[in-house]
């Protein structure tokens, strides 16, 4: 248990004459008129709510801030690829056959130097 620091009788002394005497309280009749004017406002307080809420009330935040997670979510995922047409194909037809050599022009000319060098 804390112990009291000693009390200063100078600063007694001047707390009495400043403010008076200190009045004798009685502290089961301000006990008393505290509960009183406390019960209402409590007896409220607690009908207000569901009894099964309060353990769900953490779970609030929670849920809020799922949803808001799951919209930013949708919101920010992109578009699904776009089909390609017709016209798209013939056009990256037409690049690659523009760009790319002939097969027999890649093969033909190192094909017959390969052929004599293995002897056939």
């Amino acid at each position: 248990m804390e112990s009291f620091p000693d009390r200063d009788p100078r600063l007694g002394a001047a707390l009495r004459d400043a403010y008076g005497e200190v009045p004798e309280i009685d502290f089961a009749a301000l006990r008393g008129r505290i509960t009183a004017q406390a019960e209402l406002p409590l007896a409220r307080a607690g009908k207000s709510q569901p009894r099964g809420w309060r353990p769900l009330r953490a779970l609030v935040p929670l849920a809020a801030a799922a949803g808001i997670a799951g919209a930013a979510f949708t919101l920010t995922r992109p578009a699904p690829p776009a089909v390609p047409t017709v016209a798209d194909r013939q056009q990256v037809e037409q690049i690659l056959n523009a760009t790319t050599p002939d097969l027999a022009e890649l093969v033909a000319p190192q094909g017959d130097e390969l052929l004599t060098a293995l002897g056939s």
